[in-house]
């Protein structure tokens, strides 16, 4: 059985520019595949390549085991939903689902089902005679997913499609689209710069930065093990600290830090003695949660501030007086750490990863 969509060695330049190099994929059947990295890493560029809106000029794009170097995008099994919406506005809801099946010249009974099912499954059956003036964002971005649907393209394309939407109705398409996605068994791939949205809703992310693939891997791998310090820095709130290596021995090393050595899982081994470890903050204890830990030191808060679920607090570790950010659960009882105050902190070797000085 094919994979859905394939990328062999893919490379794309605009002039002189390099939008994409030599990027390598496969996304299985069924899944929710999410292109994540910052503006201008090549994620919508591969997104409009597997459409056909762009021809790579290097290397080979399959979907579902075919080639798809000279079919134009009319004739792909994919279907594509833009950031914006792009209704009809003259048009109804149900007539803006059902125009693609109109230009298809699909029977009425079976148009009228399968936009019946359309718009059942994104939750609007009650609004198909309402025009897109009387939805709201979230709606609108529901008839669009509609419309793709509709189709039942083997592959759905999604270009950012929630950036337009505020972060509380964003935060509830996310977990509609995973649902749909679940539903309706059609491979999704979602392009975005938000890590939030892809560490909800994915089954595995590329991450991608200067056109390439820094990481593929499912959610946890990405956040839990990222194998590059870009990769470290961009996925959630990472501190990244010097160190000096003392010896590697397989996957794990002996560092210092200052006064404090330790030891710390490697991901990228140095070249010299000089390297550079990540530890999230939320994975830094302190106080007497740092008590009895296998790595531990003292720090100086310098600032507490209050994030509503956590406290994040501003510090300076005695061992090398570098400023580090903590993260403490917030747990509606007692007060933050007052500023000037010194405390344990503490982690788990495993907390840390290990990357070159570069």
């Amino acid at each position: 059985m094919h994979p859905d969509v394939e990328f062999r060695s893919v490379t794309k330049r605009f002039g002189s520019y390099l939008a994409v190099s030599d990027v390598s994929f496969v996304v299985p059947r069924g899944s929710f595949f999410s292109l994540l990295g910052p503006s201008g890493c090549g994620k919508s560029t591969t997104l409009r390549m597997t459409s056909g809106f762009e021809f790579p000029d290097v290397g080979e794009i399959l979907i579902a085991g075919e080639d798809m170097s000279n079919v134009a995008p009319y004739r792909r099994p994919t279907n594509m939903v833009f950031q914006r919406w792009a209704l009809f506005p003259h048009m109804t809801v149900y007539d803006n689902v059902a125009f693609g099946l109109t230009v298809d010249r699909v029977a009425p009974a079976e148009l009228k089902t399968r936009v019946g099912e359309a718009l059942e499954l994104v939750g609007l059956t009650s609004f198909a005679a309402r025009k897109p003036k009387q939805l709201s964002g979230g709606q609108m971005q529901r008839v669009a997913l509609a419309r793709a649907l509709v189709k039942r393209p083997k592959v759905l394309l999604l270009d950012e499609p929630l950036g337009a939407l505020d972060l509380k109705l964003r935060v509830q398409m996310q977990l509609e689209l995973k649902r749909i996605q679940r539903e309706v068994g059609t491979t999704f791939i979602y392009v975005t710069h938000d890590q939030g949205e892809a560490l909800t809703m994915s089954d595995q992310i590329a991450v991608m930065n200067n056109g390439r693939i820094e990481q593929l891997g499912s959610p946890q791998d990405i956040y839990d093990r990222p194998m590059t310090r870009f990769v470290a820095n961009f996925i959630g709130n990472a501190n990244i600290l010097p160190v000096e290596v003392d010896g590697i021995s397989g996957t794990q090393a002996r560092v210092h830090m200052g006064s404090l050595s330790f030891v710390t899982d490697v991901s990228e081994p140095p070249a010299t003695r000089k390297a550079l470890i990540a530890i999230r903050y939320e994975r830094i204890r302190i106080g007497e949660a740092a008590r009895g830990l296998p790595v531990m030191t003292r720090g100086l808060v310098r600032d507490a501030i209050f994030a509503g679920s956590a406290v994040h607090y501003l510090m300076t570790l005695e061992a090398n007086q570098a400023e580090i950010t903590v993260e403490a659960a917030h747990d509606g009882l007692s007060q933050p750490i007052a500023p000037g105050t010194t405390v344990d902190l503490g982690w788990e070797p495993s907390a840390t990863r290990l990357f070159p000085d570069a």
